[in-house]
């Protein structure tokens, strides 16, 4: 999903802001949707503007002025035509797992488990967010976006679930069995203590 298609997607709840197109990009649970960098907002706005795609609108509220941009006829086709694609199957970008794919048997397990009590933690304010979300009284969520909600609760749900099983498995050392074809784990642990005892002789 393109940052552009991204932001005519804000703009087909409202006119909004760019302050406001940030603001849904980085609201607590938007990282279950989508990631975007406030610096990458306004270029992104000014191409599609350039395009046709877009168009502002100043707005005075308070004495202030402020700029708003709306979809034009064009916009709203290309934002249309985007709805129609298949979409892409998601990116997992999770350094938690990453971290424990790797992790090995010199590492003391505590402190994984450190890791994925704080990710519990994060999970468990995310979850009650979420589930808040639809009855907050502030955000626009359609009948089919509720549809999403509920992803979002049993994705949360079962990380959670995953979390306490690891954690049950590494406090009780009944890790699955792995695989090993090749005796790598031996070669690891090897390697790494070849390497930190000659660091700790020099």
């Amino acid at each position: 999903m393109s940052i552009e298609s991204s932001i005519l997607a804000i703009l087909s709840f409202w006119p909004s802001t760019g302050y406001n197109i940030k603001a849904e990009f980085e609201h607590k649970a938007a990282g279950l949707y989508w990631g975007m960098s406030y610096g990458s907002i306004y270029p992104k706005l000014k191409k599609l503007e350039e395009e046709g795609l877009v168009y502002p609108i100043e707005q005075e509220e308070e004495g202030r002025k402020k700029k708003l941009y709306e979809l034009t006829p064009k916009g709203w086709e290309e934002f249309e035509n985007w709805l129609r694609l298949p979409p892409a199957y998601p990116i997992i970008r999770d350094e938690l797992l990453m971290k424990m794919s790797t992790w090995h048997e010199d590492m003391e397990s505590s402190v994984l488990i450190s890791h994925l009590l704080k990710r519990k933690e994060t999970t468990e304010d995310l979850l009650e967010f979420v589930k808040d979300w639809p009855t907050n009284g502030i955000s626009y969520i359609s009948k089919v976006g509720m549809l999403t909600i509920r992803y979002a609760e049993l994705r949360l749900e079962a990380e959670l679930k995953w979390i306490e099983e690891s954690i049950n498995a590494l406090e009780n050392n009944q890790l699955p069995k792995g695989q090993d074809p090749n005796g790598n784990t031996e070669k690891l642990l090897t390697r790494r203590r070849e390497a930190t005892q000659g660091e700790k002789e020099k």
